[in-house]
């Protein structure tokens, strides 16, 4: 992947723990994948300014489970600002063109590259919006952690039997939260919950700086018998899966720029 962002620490750490995330999964041919992470990264340069209130952007390659190729994750404070925010990224994407005054050829160029974008990102892709407000107990972060190098990240999706949230949260807090932050292998968590959209009741991402970390943890944890703690919190789970993704990339809204990691 060309054009990395060394110097910019991308603030995804910030934006994982933001009000409200769109979720784009986008299913790009293999043979396509770094056309489109190219076009990615122009058009979202291309669409920013000073209005947008996009808080930070973060996108993860499939690496296994799951039938899609990209999954793209756009941070806002409230669901307001993710209505508002097309409209100023059209506005933006609209300015920042018309500022290049490119000749005819040029037009057609970006007409083209355009078109090839929207083919494959909206071709069977799916959508659902997240929350994360109230699940800060669910989080952690190490102050040390480098958002401009690649992530292993472990996503669990869980179904929850109704009116039993807070039996999950304080399952999720006393386990595998717990064992994460003393585990020295783990370097984020995060956690969301279902706002709109298809999705699972609750995601929890496990961060971890390389696969040697990841590998590290599961030979720790795997396979030991399982205490009355993790009896409780899996007598209110009604559905499971899991997933891995590797964090690529992010936007940084300081600095206003978007950028793949190294």
């Amino acid at each position: 992947m060309r054009n990395l962002i060394t110097i910019v620490c991308l603030c995804v750490g910030f934006a994982m723990s933001a009000q409200i995330v769109n979720i784009t999964y986008v299913t790009v041919p293999r043979e396509e994948s770094d056309e489109f992470l190219e076009l990615h990264e122009k058009f979202m340069n291309l669409s920013v300014s000073e209005d947008r209130t996009l808080t930070g952007a973060g996108v993860f390659a499939h690496a296994f489970a799951g039938d899609y190729s990209f999954a793209l994750y756009d941070f806002y404070a409230s669901t307001e600002d993710l209505v508002k925010d097309a409209a100023l990224a059209d506005a933006a994407f609209k300015a920042n063109v018309d500022a290049m005054n490119l000749d005819e050829e040029g037009e057609k160029q970006m007409m083209q590259d355009y078109m090839s974008y929207t083919r494959m990102y909206a071709d069977n892709h799916s959508d659902q919006i997240r929350q994360s407000a109230g699940l800060e107990d669910l989080m952690f972060g190490l102050e040390t952690i480098d958002w401009s190098t690649k992530k292993v990240v472990v996503v669990s999706k869980y179904e929850v039997k109704w009116g039993k949230t807070k039996a999950f949260s304080e399952g999720v807090i006393n386990g595998s939260l717990k064992t994460l932050k003393e585990s020295g292998h783990a370097a984020a968590a995060y956690a969301s919950q279902h706002l709109y959209g298809s999705g699972a009741d609750f995601h929890t991402y496990q961060f971890f700086s390389d696969w040697s970390d990841f590998a590290a943890y599961e030979e720790a944890n795997i396979g030991g018998p399982m205490d009355q703690a993790g009896k409780d919190f899996w007598s209110v789970v009604e559905g499971h899966d899991d997933e891995i993704l590797i964090f690529i990339g992010g936007y940084n809204s300081e600095a206003k720029v978007f950028g793949y990691a190294k």
